[in-house]
């Protein structure tokens, strides 16, 4: 058991300074906004941009009208892009007049998932911790409450039940990922997660049983899936494997079809060559669990296309991880080494947009236009090196599954 790290002599609890170094700096953002600004994180007037669209479609039913037609009653006039499954809120009662309610559960909700889910064990995990939990893709889902804080939520939750002994809590698990995927689709993907549960015996029935429950959303909200298409335009605070594509003058298309080629024969080199293992060691369950959960959805997102940089929050899982695997000690010195070179990888995807804005909104200002001539070269400056990061994960996620099913094959031949 570790020590309990100490501070001027104190012992302290690593979660609850976590805690108070990520509050102290969320509350920064809220009393200096022009933190904010300077990252080039924009609020649109309002607060919690994106719950109150949510928001504004539930008042939109209630009122008898469609709001996959037209939205009214959002500011911005975007229509209701998500399943009817989060229409269900009119049953609670909420509509616009409780936005800053909602969406303040929907930020205390993340904050205690990441807080409880995987407890940092020293202050160097507390100061990593801290650098990816007030990084600006986690600021951004605060400004906006984006509702992919609910489905993080809904993630460890997965990881958290799933891991447990008991088949109770291990359906648990499973009806977590089945609202996730009926709320917001893409958390299908991450059925496979569940070749990381124990025990090996059960492990196959809860992969299928994960499988099949979160296919069967998908077809029940197939319908609405068409709608939750729209392009999101290239610049800052944006991520994706188009991002590359679009400067070299590929389409959106071709980019996601390269970049499944691309990273299915990096993960395959990188395991190959025994630098991505350790994802499938005998460690702890919960965390490498999570680990895997985060990756998976992380490559789903990065491959099917642009997305705001809010994504980057199912990194946190994965991050903690691959900073264990980098200590010393922690496996061969190439292993160490590919985690080190991950974590530097990963606080760059993390910063680096931020770091920019603040650069050239604070330090050398320019103006709008002068920024847009610079915004091509930074992407494809900075956008291979997220290509790597997800080459790095797809190995690892390969690597794990591979002996995880040739555990649970050798364990079924010895009986």
């Amino acid at each position: 058991m570790n020590p309990a790290p100490r501070i001027f002599g104190y012992q302290v609890n690593p979660t609850l300074l976590l805690a108070v170094i990520c509050l102290t700096g969320w509350m920064a953002c809220v009393l200096w906004p022009k933190i904010l600004t300077s990252l080039g994180l924009a609020a649109y007037g309002m607060t919690y941009l994106d719950s109150y669209a949510i928001l504004a479609a539930v008042d939109v039913v209630r009122a008898g009208g469609d709001p996959y037609v037209v939205n009214p009653l959002d500011p911005l006039g975007r229509w209701h892009v998500y399943s009817n499954w989060w229409l269900a809120l009119r049953w609670l009662g909420v509509g616009r007049a409780d936005n800053f309610l909602v969406g303040s559960s929907w930020i205390a909700a993340f904050a205690l998932s990441c807080w409880l889910a995987v407890k940092p064990k020293n202050l160097r995990e507390v100061g990593w911790m801290a650098a990816l939990l007030l990084s600006p893709p986690v600021l951004l889902a605060f400004l906006r409450a984006n509702n992919d804080l609910v489905i993080f939520v809904l993630i460890a939750l997965v990881g958290v039940a799933a891991t447990g002994a008991g088949w109770l809590r291990q359906l648990l698990g499973i009806g977590a990922l089945v609202l996730a995927t009926g709320l917001k689709y893409y958390p299908a993907l991450a059925a496979p997660a569940f070749l990381w549960t124990r025990p090996l015996r059960r492990m196959p029935v809860l992969v299928a049983l994960a499988a099949a429950t979160a296919g069967f959303t998908l077809l029940e909200v197939a319908p609405q899936m068409v709608r939750a298409k729209f392009r999101i335009d290239s610049g800052v605070h944006t991520m994706g494997a188009p991002l590359l594509g679009r400067d070299l003058g590929w389409s959106d298309q071709t980019s996601q079809v390269l970049s499944v080629v691309v990273l299915a024969a990096g993960a395959l080199a990188l395991v190959g060559g025994r630098f991505t293992t350790g994802l499938a060691r005998r460690g702890e369950p919960r965390e490498q669990m999570l680990a895997a959960l985060g990756a998976i959805l992380l490559l789903a997102c990065f491959m099917a296309g642009v997305n705001y940089a809010y994504r980057w929050i199912f990194i946190f899982w994965m991050a903690l991880w691959v900073w264990r695997q980098a200590a010393p000690g922690a496996g061969t010195s190439r292993e160490i080494r590919t985690a080190q070179v991950a974590c530097a990888l990963l606080m760059f995807a993390v910063w680096s947009d931020g770091a920019l804005c603040v650069f050239f909104n604070r330090i050398v200002p320019l103006l709008p236009t002068q920024f847009a001539d610079i915004d091509g070269p930074w992407r494809l400056l900075t956008q291979p090196l997220h290509w790597a990061l997800m080459m790095l994960f797809a190995g690892w996620l390969l690597d794990g599954a591979l002996a995880n099913v040739r555990e649970w094959w050798e364990a079924r031949k010895a009986t």
